[in-house]
């Protein structure tokens, strides 16, 4: 984690603390991380998670996600977060060093049924985990095929979101669908976006045959977690960290 904090040691500090304790706090999304369970896969049939292969010119991993069944009742945020929060890991642990993590949503066949099935609380909770608990340097955040409702999302997330993380979000409607070039190269986006990479299905395919080669490994890391109980002080509680002040806390570490 140094690299993607610039090698400064109390910021390093502070990811891996953060990385730890939204893991050790939110057990409905870092526990149980198994191909094999029902939810898992449910999650990776409705939703796909592209790795793109490659990278950007300026060394960023790309991780494309669209909808494979468009059907509100089958998305579930939860499952969504804990499949994205795999494949990251999955990057994480197979591609080496890379200067930072790009996630591109399309959101072609969203409605405003799936903005019903969010949720403020999780909502909150997948925020943080973007801005507070990745163990990668988000570079950006892209939105395709943005849907007007877009706002709706927006607002919701407004209370807690960080300015940095603000500032790293960028929405291309269907009509300026092309604008996403000026920013990933066509070379490495898939065929069906208008690029010259692979074909969706392949990338997918992919994708998800690393995330289950890691299997024993993402079993293996639900036991590394954060014993309150050691901590300096009053022991924290889930409540401390995603209170209605809606700002993820980060602890001393002297």
């Amino acid at each position: 984690m140094r690299d993607n904090c610039f090698y400064r040691l109390e910021p390093t500090k502070v990811t891996i603390e953060s990385y730890f304790t939204l893991r050790t706090h939110s057990p409905e999304l870092f526990t149980k991380r198994d191909t094999d369970e029902k939810s898992v896969l449910e999650a990776f049939k409705t939703m796909s998670f592209c790795a793109l292969p490659g990278s950007t010119p300026d060394g960023c991993k790309v991780i494309f996600v669209y909808a494979k069944r468009v059907e509100a009742e089958l998305f579930v945020l939860a499952d969504f977060i804990k499949a994205l929060s795999m494949v990251i890991d999955m990057l994480l642990m197979t591609s080496g060093t890379f200067n930072g993590l790009i996630i591109i949503y399309d959101m072609k066949g969203f409605s405003l049924s799936h903005v019903g099935r969010l949720g403020i609380n999780m909502m909150k909770k997948y925020v943080y985990f973007l801005q507070d608990g990745l163990p990668a340097r988000l570079k950006a955040i892209h939105t395709i095929n943005t849907a007007p409702f877009i706002d709706m999302i927006t607002s919701m997330t407004k209370p807690f979101m960080k300015k940095e993380l603000s500032e790293k979000l960028y929405y291309h409607s269907t009509t300026n669908s092309e604008s996403i070039f000026e920013y990933i190269p066509k070379e490495i986006m898939p065929i069906e976006i208008g690029g010259s990479g692979q074909p969706l299905k392949n990338i997918n395919d992919d994708t998800f045959e690393r995330v289950k080669n890691m299997r024993k490994w993402f079993l293996e890391e639900e036991n590394y977690r954060v014993d309150e109980q050691k901590r300096p002080g009053k022991p924290k509680t889930e409540t401390d960290y995603f209170g209605v002040e809606g700002s993820f806390k980060t602890l001393n570490l002297d």
